[in-house]
Formats: structure tokens, C-alpha cells, sequence
């Protein structure tokens, strides 16, 4: 008697682990669209302070695909140019089995067809603005016990990326009108490769945005130092270097704070970013 009531326990528990699987799924089928788009927008205005709108979402949890499109990030207040930055296509390969954890573990996400607008303002520029409103490393810059660490609610859950792809990045600088000076300048940004991002350190939503700002705003220092201002290029220099370690593979010390606004400085990041821009195998 006693086993047959075991089995019984044993049945009804694993039905209702089942029952709540299936509700799972189902919740994902209906809502999983709606619930990354509300995830995404949130954790980037978090990061950024700046509104951000995305597009289509597609989202496929049997095959744990999911491709976004038309994402924009509006310009801080009195700026010109009404977004900062377009991106037109984003896909993500991840490992359906953790979403239900802490960690979601994601295999690999490409960043393509990305539009930068840089715009300088009297003695600052909108990416030097964007970069200071992201969280900064808390080994450059402390901060009160109570903003530095987040409660469970406000932190989100953590992601694990084996691959982040940054493909086809084209940077417009509208420059302060100077005679002698082109007032717009152009460029592209050689491909960015990031490896096991959030393996040393958690990141959420919001991290992954801070990550992604700081290796294009990188990209832009390292290959635009010859066609921007000297005053931009140091600017966007000591931002980054406020980061700290939140340059995923640039190395200890690429950045020191404190350092000088103009070539020096410049070159510093150059050298420490030469390995974020990997040539794609052919």
C-alpha cells in the first residue's frame, strides 16, 4: 500500500512538473514576442537614458532563434539629429533549456546594417553623452552601496554570450562648422568579434547594451582618430576609459583615467583595441 502511494506522490508530481512545462511553452508561443521586445527596449533606455523603439521581433522557441529588426536609439536632449543610432537587423542563437534559469545562455548574436550619427554640440558630442549615462565599472568609479547593487528585480537575468557579432557599422560625424573643414565626415568600422561575454562578469540587458555602445564607440576612436576632432576623439577617450573593464578584450590598463585628451591617449586605445576588430575567416 505504502508503494502504490508513492507512485502516486511520485505520477501527480511529475504530471505537474509537466503541466507547468507546457504552460511554459505556451506562454512563450503567445507572449515570448511581446515579453523580448519589453526586455530589450527596457534594458537599453536603462543603460542608455535615451528612448529606444524596436521594430519586429521573431521569435522561435523550438528552434531558439530569435531575429530582431529596426531597432533606434534616440540623441540625448539638444542635439539636431533625432536618433544616435539605427540598427536594421540583429539574430540571436540561444539554449531554449535556459531560459527558465538564471543564466540565458546564448550561442551567439549578430549586430548587422548598423547607422552611427556622432554630432558634436558647442564642447561635447552625443556619443561622449551616451557613453557617460552608461553604468561604469565599479573598480574606476565607486558608488553608493545602494545604486551599485541592484536588487534581483531591477538587475534582470543574466546572459551568457559565446559570440557577439558587430557587422557593417557606418559612422556619419557632423562636425562643427569650421572654414578649411569638411562639417560631415564618413566612415566605416572594420567588423567586431567579442568572445565569452559574461563568463568573467554578470551582465544583464543593460550590461549587454553598455558592451555593445563601448565596442563600436572603441571601433570609432581606434578608426576615426585621423578625421575627428582631436577635442571629440579625447573626449570619447576618457568616457571609455570610465569603463574600465567594461572593454570586454582590451586589456588591463588600456585606458587610464585621468589620461590626456589628445594623441596619446588616442593611440592608447588604438593599440589596446587592435584585437576587438577580427577579420572574418573568408
Amino acid at each position: 500500500m505504502a508503494k502504490g502511494k508513492m507512485k502516486k506522490i511520485i505520477l501527480s508530481i511529475l504530471v505537474g512538473l509537466l503541466v507547468l512545462i507546457l504552460a511554459g511553452v505556451l506562454i512563450f508561443k503567445l507572449f515570448g514576442n511581446q515579453m523580448i521586445r519589453a526586455g530589450i527596449v527596457a534594458g537599453a533606455e536603462k543603460a542608455l537614458q535615451v528612448d529606444v523603439r524596436l521594430g519586429n521581433v521573431n521569435f522561435k522557441l523550438l528552434a531558439g532563434k530569435t531575429e530582431l529588426k529596426n531597432l533606434e536609439i534616440d540623441n540625448p536632449k539638444d542635439y539636431k539629429h533625432p536618433t544616435f543610432l539605427k540598427l536594421g537587423r540583429a539574430y540571436a542563437d540561444l539554449n531554449t533549456g535556459s531560459l527558465f534559469s538564471d543564466t540565458i545562455e546564448i550561442n551567439k548574436i549578430q549586430l548587422d546594417d548598423i547607422a552611427v550619427v556622432i554630432e558634436q554640440n558647442k564642447t561635447t558630442s552625443n556619443l561622449k553623452e551616451i557613453l557617460d549615462n552608461l553604468p561604469k565599472d565599479e573598480s574606476v568609479e565607486s558608488q553608493p552601496e545602494s545604486e551599485s547593487k541592484p536588487t534581483p528585480e531591477e538587475a534582470g537575468k543574466n546572459l551568457l554570450i559565446k559570440v557577439l557579432e558587430i557587422n557593417n557599422v557606418e559612422v556619419k560625424a557632423k562636425l562643427l562648422p569650421i572654414p578649411g573643414r569638411a562639417d560631415t565626415v564618413t566612415f566605416k568600422l572594420k567588423p567586431i568579434r567579442l568572445e565569452n561575454v559574461g563568463s568573467e562578469e554578470k551582465i544583464n540587458a543593460a550590461g549587454l547594451t553598455a558592451k555593445v555602445i563601448n565596442a563600436i564607440a572603441g571601433g570609432i576612436v581606434e578608426q576615426g582618430s585621423d578625421l575627428l576632432p582631436t577635442e571629440m576623439v579625447g573626449s570619447v577617450t576618457k568616457e571609455l576609459g570610465k569603463q574600465g573593464q567594461a572593454l570586454v578584450g582590451a586589456g588591463e590598463g588600456l585606458i587610464k583615467d585621468g589620461a590626456d585628451t589628445g594623441k596619446e591617449a588616442t593611440e592608447a586605445v588604438k593599440e589596446g583595441l587592435g584585437g576587438l576588430f577580427k577579420k572574418k575567416d573568408p
